[in-house]
Parts: structure tokens; C-alpha cells; sequence
């Protein structure tokens, strides 16, 4: 292994656990489990990138055995990262595309059924921040060539649809399992006529071949944020289809082809974000953990680093101005204020509404660097609405003012940067509460029922953005991982661990604390096996969103657990069904046929697309296994 230092953190403490429900519960401790731990390998494994991001992928791309890392850098290029015994080199010619476009969801899958996985990608600008990109497929010419490389299909013209706003393709098994087909989902806001759209794949080995199902019944306007799962939760065979859109969840049941909603418990549950599903009781059907979101809290919010100082502030009733005041080591600082106005469907660029020192003198622009000179004294007055920026050579201070004006949207957002940063006094910032929200349990009862639980717990007052479920401690118990972030320039959250005890209940913990992202919003979580020990290893990216908090840094962590209990995993190839197995149903029982645990390949292949590795963690059961 590289010799880099580690930086360890012990997640959980059976004592201490055991000893926060007995001080909060009149329930019995929970049953303790074994400790997780991690090691931050971001340098060190050459991960150390800022960008936005909007997909995410941990997949054996090149073929070697080990899972690589795919990033859909939002707005950018993509990046795809191969494995290297631990440390990832970034392999740009493998994947032509170099200009920047509005692209959002990745899905690695072999389309063609030739042994490599291929690539489409949903571009959905329309409406959207940027230029934007039609949707497209690449082929990858990996098993006919020994080299890795994609090229784009000619089938991109079948599933192009610039006009959408796009959001994901999910893999979904065909009727007879033989091919994965597409399931297109997009935001449909202000756009008439916009709908998700089901994609049939009739490829062969020679030639990618997708085609429209003008017949589908998910051919409907459902709003989508590309985090939908298709999974199989009554265990008869065929995908059914979990919607999350809007803060809810629905569950839509596969009538022979034909997708209906059935009423149930999920419909009751509000807030929803995020969910994965696992058999979290090993009792062979799929539950789903449901990840809430706070929202936003209209406050003032202000965070900084030693580099940046990210801000947004709203235009409060009764709230006349807000500022700050901070120090820089350099001499000037640059501002980005290129705020994105939603209501207009465009960037504002002209900088009237920024004044520089005494003379209150306008920039060139809302992305410039500024001089102490140019920035020097006081302003006269500040009887305009707008930003204010001016430097005090008496103090060597900078100060940022903001006079609001009479429109409710006159506040601001943007990002100072500068060498040597430190935010020194806040002044008239005005924050309210965020709203308490509970993440959720829905444990499946044998496919017939749901039983919704959304313990204390799992309360908090943050976003949680993504959710994946592995067994991160080998007790053969399926645990949960997510990416917690706050508000828009609100400090970030910290991930957090939801470690199963096998009695229903689990115990949160935050994990994987640093310091290189606490200014960022956390976004994209996804596990894999990235050191061949067995343990599940976590990536997560913090790009989530619009300015000022969007452009945070990669984390990598390995799984550094002492874990007693040994493992299996498994990599899937289909004979007669699709070559990469999506749809199957793995049960691992032990010699007296008692089952040990369930899993089904292909519901975590959304924005973020975990591992194709089926993992079970073997506990301490000597085998032999079934």
C-alpha cells in the first residue's frame, strides 16, 4: 500500500451507543455491532479535485478486476479515473468528450451485450444553467480492440431530445432479460409536452440498436431528478418502479409490462430526497431507506476557508443591509457574482449593481479580480441597492456590504476569493431555524405491505443527498451511507453512517470528517471495492448545486475496519440474460439452507451507480455456503 499518511476515524463505540439509548429510549440498547473505521486516500490516491458534479459512477471500466471511478463533472468535461492499485490516473483519451456543455447522469452498462460496459449520458440544458447537450450513447471498443476507448453511436440520434431537460437513464432488464432497455427521466417544468421516455434496446454484438416503446406506460411527465430506482419488491420476477420526485416517494408495480401505482404506506411520507434499496433484515425482499431534506431556511448564510468566502444573502422584510468584514494576505481578491436567475432562464453579467470604493466605481465585470487601490475608502453613500466592496487601509480590512432594495429577490450570492482568507465580523445576518426532518425506514413485508419507521434517530436538519447501503463491517448486516449538506454558503454536513443492529434499528453516526469541504455542499456518495480487502470503500464528491457552495472536492476513504467476519463476493456475467446480469436475484444461505442475506443487481445504478460486485458479509458463519 502507499505510505502516505492516514488519517483514521472510529465511527462507533458500542458503549457509547448502548449508553445514548439508554439515556433517550425506553427501549433495551441495541445489540452492539462491530466498529467501522475509514482512511481519508484522497491526495494521496490523486483525487484532489474541485468541480461541480452531477453523476457519479464506481464500475470495473477497463476490465482488470478492480472498480474504477467515473465523474460527471456538472457543467465540464467528465472525468473518467482508472485504478491503479489504489491510486487513480485519469485516462482522457478514452472518452472524447473535451468541450463544456449542461450534461447530467452517466449510466455504465453493457448495451450491446459484447463483454464491455458502454456509456450514455442524459444532456438536458434546455431550461436549464449553460449550453446545453443532447443525450447521447458511446460504445465501448474495448473487447473488439483489447484497447479501451468509446466512440459515439449513431443511436444518439434516437434518444437526442436536446429540447428535455433531461436528468438519467436507468438500466432497466428487458421482459425476457436478455437485454437491459433505458428509462429516460427529466425535469418537465414549463415544458409542454415533456415526458419521461422508455427506450427498447434491440442491440446486437455489432451494433447498438435503441428504439422508442411509444407503448410504455412510464411514458409520463413524472418530475425527476434522475434518482428513481427499478427493483424488484415483491420477488415475482419482473422490476417494479419507485418514483422520487417532488419530495415523495410511489411505488408503481409491474402488471405483466403495464406500471400502476399501488397505494401504500410510502405514499404518506414526505420531504424525500433520496433512497436506496437493500434487504436491511435479511428476510429475502428488498427494504428502502429514505434520506430527508431540511430545505432551505431563508437565512443569511456566510462561510469561509483560509481561500474562499461564499455568501448568500436574502432581502428580509425589515432588513436594510447585511456585511462583512475580513482580512487577505494577497492584495487582491477576485469576486465571482454570476448569479444564475432562474426566473429568466439566464446568467446576470452586467455589474451595475457593484460598487467599488469611495468612488463607487463599477467593474468590468461579475468575475474580475480587484485591487486594493482600485477598492480604496469608504463609499460615499449607499443609496443604491447592490453590493459594495471597498478596502480600509487604516485597518487592512475588507469590507462587503449589501443594500437591499424593495424587490424580495434584490439579495445576493457569490464567492470572494483570496490567498490568506479570515472572515472577521458578521454584522445585522439574519438566520432562522432549519426544519427538523427524520430519514425513514420502509421495511417490506414479503411484498405485500410497507412498514414505515422514522425513528428519533434518524432525525436532523440537514439535506441528505445521497444514500448507498453495503455492509461496511462484514457482520452480514447491510448498513447505510449518506452526504449531508445545509443550506446554499452554510457550512457543510458531515456523512454520516447508519449502522444496522439486526433488530430494525439503527444508529447514526457522523463519518469521514475533514476539513477540505466544509465550505462545499456535500453531493454523490457511491461504495466499491477499490483495495481488494473485502471491505466495501467509499467515494463521495461535494459539487452539489449552484454557486457559491458548488465546487467542492472529491473524498475518497478506504474502509479501514478490523472486521472479524469474512466475505463473498460475487461479479455477475449473464449467459442467457443480459451480459451484465442486471435483474438478478442472489440468495446466500448457509448449510442448513438458513438465509443469510439477498441482493439483486442493478437498483443502485442511478445518478450515482455503486459497484457491479455483489458483497455479503459472512459474519462469523463457518460455510460452507448455498
Amino acid at each position: 500500500m502507499n505510505s502516505y499518511p492516514k488519517l483514521t476515524l472510529a465511527v462507533l463505540l458500542a458503549m457509547g451507543a448502548a449508553l445514548l439509548y439508554l439515556l433517550h429510549s425506553p427501549q433495551p440498547p441495541p445489540a452492539p455491532v462491530p466498529a467501522v473505521t475509514f482512511s481519508n486516500q484522497t491526495v494521496g490516491a490523486g483525487l484532489l479535485v474541485y468541480s461541480p458534479t452531477f453523476a457519479l459512477v464506481a464500475s470495473d471500466i477497463d476490465g482488470d478486476g478492480r472498480d474504477d471511478l467515473f465523474v460527471g463533472n456538472h457543467g465540464y468535461p467528465p472525468a473518467l479515473y482508472l485504478n491503479r492499485d489504489g491510486v487513480f490516473q485519469r485516462d482522457k483519451d478514452a472518452v472524447p468528450i473535451d468541450r463544456r456543455a449542461d450534461r447530467h447522469g452517466y449510466t455504465f452498462v453493457d448495451l450491446d451485450n459484447d463483454g464491455d460496459r458502454d456509456f450514455v449520458y442524459a444532456g438536458g440544458g434546455a431550461d436549464g444553467i449553460g449550453k446545453g447537450s443532447e443525450n447521447q450513447a458511446y460504445r465501448n471498443l474495448l473487447s473488439e480492440s483489447g484497447a479501451l476507448r468509446f466512440v459515439q453511436d449513431p443511436v444518439s440520434a434516437v434518444i437526442g431530445y436536446r429540447n428535455m431537460r433531461a436528468r438519467q437513464f436507468l438500466p432497466v432488464p428487458s421482459a425476457n432479460g436478455a437485454a437491459v432497455d433505458l428509462y429516460l427521466t427529466s425535469l418537465h417544468k414549463r415544458r409542454k409536452g415533456s415526458t419521461n421516455l422508455y427506450f427498447s434496446n434491440n442491440s446486437t454484438t455489432d451494433t447498438l440498436q435503441l428504439a422508442l416503446d411509444v407503448d410504455s406506460t412510464l411514458n409520463q411527465p413524472f418530475e425527476s431528478n434522475g434518482r428513481d430506482i427499478f427493483f424488484d419488491f415483491d420477488r415475482d420476477g419482473d422490476v417494479d418502479f419507485l418514483r422520487l420526485g417532488q419530495q415523495r416517494a410511489r411505488l408503481y408495480e409491474n402488471d405483466a409490462g403495464q406500471f400502476r401505482h399501488l397505494p401504500g404506506a410510502l405514499d404518506d411520507l414526505r420531504r424525500v430526497e433520496t433512497a436506496v434499496v437493500a434487504d436491511l433484515d435479511n428476510d429475502g425482499y428488498l427494504d428502502i431507506y429514505l434520506g430527508a431534506i431540511s430545505g432551505h431556511s431563508h437565512s443569511d448564510n456566510v462561510s469561509a476557508n483560509d481561500r474562499e468566502i461564499h455568501f448568500v444573502i436574502v432581502n428580509q422584510e425589515g432588513d436594510d443591509s447585511d456585511s462583512i468584514a475580513f482580512s487577505a494576505e494577497s492584495r487582491s481578491i477576485r469576486i465571482d457574482l454570476v448569479e444564475h436567475l432562474s426566473e429568466q432562464g439566464r446568467n446576470r453579467t452586467d455589474a451595475g449593481d457593484i460598487f467599488l470604493g469611495t468612488d463607487r466605481v463599477n467593474p468590468a465585470g461579475r468575475k474580475v479580480k480587484v485591487g486594493r487601490g482600485q477598492a480604496r475608502g469608504r463609499p460615499q453613500s449607499f443609496d443604491q441597492p447592490g453590493t459594495y466592496l471597498w478596502f480600509d487601509p487604516d485597518t487592512q480590512l475588507w469590507h462587503a456590504l449589501w443594500k437591499h432594495g424593495d424587490k424580495p429577490e434584490s439579495g445576493a450570492k457569490g464567492i470572494i476569493a483570496a490567498s490568506g482568507l479570515s472572515l472577521v465580523r458578521r454584522e445585522d445576518l439574519e438566520t432562522n431555524n432549519p426544519r427538523e426532518v427524520r430519514d425513514c425506514i420502509a421495511f417490506n413485508r414479503r411484498g405485500k405491505s410497507w412498514k414505515t419507521d422514522c425513528p428519533e434517530a434518524l432525525a436532523h436538519t440537514q439535506w441528505i443527498n445521497d444514500v448507498t447501503a453495503a455492509d461496511f463491517n462484514n457482520d452480514g448486516l447491510v448498513d447505510i451511507a449518506g452526504t449531508s449538506a445545509h443550506d446554499y454558503a452554510h457550512e457543510n454536513g458531515t456523512p454520516f453512517l447508519a449502522l444496522n443492529h439486526g433488530d430494525g434499528r439503527f444508529t447514526r453516526h457522523a463519518i469521514l470528517d475533514n476539513s477540505e469541504d466544509d465550505i462545499f455542499r456535500a453531493d454523490l456518495i457511491v461504495h466499491g471495492f477499490f483495495n481488494d480487502d473485502g471491505l466495501p470503500d467509499l467515494f463521495y464528491t461535494n459539487g452539489d448545486g449552484l454557486m457559491p457552495s458548488h465546487r467542492g472536492p472529491y473524498q475518497l476513504w478506504f474502509n479501514s475496519s478490523d472486521s472479524p467476519g469474512g466475505y463473498l463476493i460475487l461479479e455477475l456475467e449473464g449467459g442467457t440474460s443480459n451480459r451484465d446480469a442486471i435483474g438478478a436475484q442472489v440468495e446466500l444461505r448457509d448449510a442448513a439452507g438458513a438465509l443469510l442475506g439477498y441482493r439483486e443487481l442493478g437498483p443502485a445504478y442511478g445518478r450515482s451507480q455503486d459497484t457491479h460486485k455483489l458483497h455479503f458479509g459472512l459474519a462469523d458463519h463457518p460455510g460452507p455456503f448455498h
